[in-house]
């Protein structure tokens, strides 16, 4: 070890001994996008909540501004955090981590589990997992990876499971008060979301998509992706969806979801189309038909892992062109527990369903040094429970938020 790190090391330790001085500590929640803001919703409301623990938020990009203008709250600057003194910063996106000089920890939450972008192939990664004190992983698969591909060491990994998913699996959302929420007529609903991508099913046949199952009778909830809400060369091609998909805008029937949050969308839809991404997963979960459009050039421009690739398709009925999707729809709300123990698979993919936030704030309050309520133990039950998640979301809820 250099004099120089030995040196900047001791800085760095005077500096957080004063700053904790005062007895409160300081977190940063970074998100790229607002949809890395919602995964990490559920742990950033309880440290807000905590009088003992001052929060500050930061996004790089400016349509995350708004989500966090609705839940009440401010930003500072990219360039503003860097030399502010913070105990722990959390994120979750590991891409383009802001540089934060006066940082004491750092936290890393996985926002997806669909292996996209060689995030299920961590030796492909041109990043640097060790910045991190802690990751959280929202299940055992890609935590195993990320350890025997040496990217970060075993007491670095904590299997928490996805926080996001805690409030649908608990009965938070009611499928008949979103609904009304959303302004939908009775009668079938089917979410489609879409991944972000130029070889999505967006790109490809969008408005098709959108088109049959309005003219086949069907409310309709479009869900897409930051990434697409915005027009880019990267992204969209430089196309404008929420400007072109507003020809729909008319019919009573349509509704294109500004929230970032597709929770309440999970608890509306009867059915679900994507191509490929983690809504798939999660939406198996609820045991409710999961349909993919196929986009076949998504799989290599995506990176995504075979592994997740063929697992989402053998739990979903897979079409190729409006007219079949249409019919898949169809038998879909005809026989809906067809490939029902398929899509019990999903629940490999989410650990301690209803229980990840708790677990998340155990590794986040260890890291602050403070005392948090003592979290349930992991069980094959807590893995497959007694109740299905589908059944839990008829209980108790709230009201969800407005999406005009």
């Amino acid at each position: 070890m250099s004099l120089r790190t030995t040196l900047i090391g001791a800085v760095r330790a005077v500096d957080a001994a004063l700053g904790r001085a005062g007895g409160r500590r300081r977190v940063l929640i970074e998100g790229r996008t607002p949809m890395n803001l919602v995964v990490l919703e559920p742990i950033w409301k309880r440290l807000v909540a905590d009088q003992r623990i001052d929060v500050e938020f930061t996004v790089e990009e400016p349509l995350a501004l708004p989500l966090l203008e609705s839940r009440g709250l401010t930003s500072v600057s990219r360039a503003e955090a860097r030399w502010r003194r913070y105990d722990l910063a959390i994120s979750a996106d590991p891409w383009n981590a802001v540089v934060l000089r006066r940082c004491a920890r750092r936290v890393n939450v996985f926002h997806g589990v669909a292996g996209k972008y060689d995030l299920d192939s961590p030796s492909k990664l041109p990043l640097d997992f060790r910045l991190y004190d802690r990751m959280l992983f929202a299940n055992e698969d890609r935590m195993r990876r990320y350890i025997d591909a040496g990217v970060i060491t075993a007491d670095r990994a904590v299997l928490t499971g996805f926080p996001k998913m805690d409030s649908l699996v608990n009965g938070e959302w009611r499928r008949e008060p979103v609904r009304a929420s959303f302004g939908l007529p009775d009668g079938p609903t089917v979410l489609y979301a879409p991944t972000f991508s130029p070889a999505s099913s967006l790109q490809t046949s969008g408005e098709a998509i959108v088109e049959a199952l309005l003219n086949a009778g069907y409310n309709v909830l479009a869900k897409l992706h930051d990434r697409s809400m915005v027009p880019t060369a990267k992204y969209t091609n430089n196309v404008d969806w929420p400007a072109r998909l507003q020809r729909f805008g008319a019919t009573p029937r349509f509704v294109l979801v500004r929230d970032a949050d597709v929770s309440p969308c999970f608890a509306a839809a009867d059915v679900l189309v994507t191509d490929h991404s983690t809504v798939g997963f999660e939406f198996a979960l609820l045991d409710r038909p999961v349909i993919v459009f196929d986009a076949p050039e998504l799989k290599e421009h995506a990176r995504i892992d075979s592994n997740k690739w063929d697992l989402l398709r053998s739990m979903a009925d897979v079409v190729r062109t409006p007219e079949e999707l249409v019919a898949a729809v169809a038998g879909a709300l005809a026989e809906p527990t067809k490939l029902r123990e398929a899509r019990a698979q999903a629940r490999t993919l989410f650990a301690y369903p209803g229980h990840a936030t708790e677990r998340s704030l155990a590794a986040v309050y260890e890291l602050l040094e403070l005392n948090v309520a003592r979290m349930p133990a992991w069980s094959e039950s807590a893995a497959s429970p007694g109740v299905p998640v589908a059944n839990r979301l008829m209980a108790t809820g709230r009201s969800p938020r407005s999406h005009t």
